[in-house]
């Protein structure tokens, strides 16, 4: 078993509290005391904003480290410098001396504790963190943030999180700190707990940013909005914000990975909502839809949500958490393929040259399918590198 394999054996949930990763970091120095930090909680939006953040401070001249999660394909992903994505050997080396410390981490402390160590040693000047859920039990806070951001809030994680947007958006305030200037967007600024939780703190509300957004979608200019005034906060110029946020590129987030097939990452009824709007508005003679969801999700009201389709593909997102296709119920054209691989390649069989292919309903699935045209596209250049190769011979 691979040190990588062990690691995804670890317990991804469990009691709330920062004690063991605290415990930890204490035995390695403490290295998030060094760190400058930029932290983000929301609901969805995380990953855009934080990518738009890392890409702007690196056109800025710094060094800027940026964890953030689910991977897609390769868990490398997770932790990245100025878009450099931490090498195997140095993250094998970091999980085996995380490891020897001998406590019961939980799999997300784990890997913020690997983040932490990675961008200290590297002395980054700023280290953007995503939250994986919630925000004042999240592994992320052990940081104090410098800069606070919450992203639009709704609901997901009921089960852990609560089930009010008041308890969701109490658990995400609790990324402030004493010192920090919290950054929300503009449909979050009117909550009473997030203006209760920065009354000794500087609260700033991004309105809609108005120029040129490198990802897909009108929702991203909300996200767009706070990750320019998270830069303006560090004096960064408005040029240079204005080039990050226009050349950011997020992978699996309404990315086109074929002409006419188009992959996001929505995994939450709200994100279904929001993205479900762009896609109808796009340019199609008919849509097809694969969609796969994991269990703890709002499964039935996200399949009502979704841009309807002229067909809907069930399939199951490979990780165990996942939901079986067959419990879901859609009242029209719909088939039943487990296997996402199957199902893409049901779907390209039956779609004519100007369908549009939406695969949605988790970062697994999408994932997934990246996996196998990654692996599809590298069979082909080898064949083709091949046949080169045995023209070239026969010439000789």
């Amino acid at each position: 078993m691979t040190e990588l394999d062990w690691l995804y054996k670890l317990t991804r949930f469990g009691e709330k509290g920062l004690d063991y990763i605290t415990e930890a970091l204490a035995r390695l120095d403490n290295p998030h005391k060094k760190l400058r930090v930029i932290q983000i909680t929301g609901t969805n939006g995380k990953g855009s904003t934080a990518a738009m953040i890392a890409e702007v401070l690196r056109r800025a001249g710094k060094k800027a480290g940026l964890f953030t999660s689910p991977h897609l394909v390769r868990f490398n992903e997770r932790i990245q410098i100025n878009g450099q994505q931490i090498k195997d050997e140095e993250l094998l080396a970091l999980i085996k001396e995380v490891k020897s410390l001998g406590i019961q981490l939980k799999f997300f402390e784990f890997c913020t504790i690997i983040a932490i160590l990675y961008f200290s040693r590297k002395k980054v000047d700023i280290a953007v963190l995503e939250a994986g859920m919630g925000g004042k039990h999240d592994p992320t806070t052990v940081c104090d943030a410098e800069i606070a951001v919450l992203t639009s809030i709704g609901y997901d994680h009921m089960h852990i999180l609560g089930n009010t947007i008041e308890e969701i958006t109490k658990e995400k305030t609790g990324i402030i700190k004493e010192k920090s200037i919290t950054v929300t967007c503009h449909n979050n600024a009117g909550l009473p707990w997030i203006k209760e939780a920065c009354k000794k703190n500087k609260l700033v509300a991004a309105p809609p940013y108005t120029g040129i957004v490198g990802l897909r979608g009108p929702y991203q200019k909300t996200n767009a909005g706070i990750a320019y005034e998270a830069c303006k906060i560090l004096e960064i110029e408005d040029e240079t914000i204005e080039e990050g946020i226009a050349h950011t590129k997020w992978p699996g987030r309404m990315e086109y990975l074929e002409k006419k097939l188009l992959v996001d990452c929505a995994h939450n009824l709200t994100a279904i909502k929001t993205t479900a709007p762009y896609v109808k508005s796009l340019p199609k003679r008919k849509l097809i839809v694969i969609f796969g969801v994991l269990e703890d999700k709002d499964y039935k009201k996200m399949i009502k949500a979704l841009p309807k389709p002229d067909f809907l593909i069930l399939t199951k997102p490979p990780i165990d958490r996942a939901l079986d296709p067959a419990k879901l119920a859609y009242d029209g054209p719909c088939a039943i393929i487990e296997e996402p691989e199957e199902a893409l390649r049901f779907a390209k069989n039956i779609a004519k040259e100007d369908d549009l292919i939406f695969i949605t309903g988790s970062c697994y699935l999408t994932g997934k399918i990246m996996e196998v045209l990654d692996k599809s596209e590298t069979s082909r250049k080898e064949t083709k590198l091949a046949h080169a190769h045995a023209t070239a011979s026969q010439d000789y």
